[in-house]
């Protein structure tokens, strides 16, 4: 074993509770942390258009899903980007007239991220708004663990 170094971790010794910089925290996805930090918008400027406010973005995504869809898919941002977004979006919806945005939000990047992280992160909405619940019942679930089904059943109950 000559080169090999052994790392052992004392797990005796109880967390301090603060948070590393690998850690990120999960408030990151609180309405409020959404209002204040606002780097989750699309890069505007590299497509030669002025940069967006929050609400310019999200009532522009709201009037045409189809137009926007490219913003909420995970091919060109991080899913943290995307999901903030995403959330921000589903805040400022109302139904019925924003079904079809809520449907695609909920049937793209949604579905996509569905996970035990997602739904530690969808916490902070509880209750879900009917915004929220649409969005969230567009998700195939049926290819997710049945331990996931009934954590996201639970959290459309409350």
């Amino acid at each position: 074993m000559e080169g090999v170094k052994v790392i052992i971790k004392n797990r005796s010794q109880p967390r301090s509770g603060k948070r590393t910089a690998d850690a990120p925290a999960v408030d990151a996805f609180t309405r409020s942390a959404l209002a204040s930090d606002l780097t989750w918008l699309p890069d505007m400027t590299a497509f030669g258009k002025p940069p967006l406010t929050a609400k310019a973005y999200v009532e522009a995504y709201l009037a045409d899903p189809d137009e926007w869809y490219w913003s909420t898919l995970l091919l060109h941002d991080p899913s943290e980007i995307v999901l903030k977004r995403v959330l921000a979006i589903i805040e400022q919806a109302q139904l019925p007239g924003h079904e079809k945005a809520l449907g695609q939000l909920g049937a793209g990047p949604l579905e996509d991220m569905m996970s035990e992280e997602l739904l530690d992160r969808l916490q902070h909405w509880l209750p879900f708004t009917p915004a929220m619940r649409h969005a969230l019942s567009q998700v195939r679930m049926t290819v997710e663990s049945p331990v996931l089904q009934q954590r996201l059943k639970a959290m459309l109950l409350r």
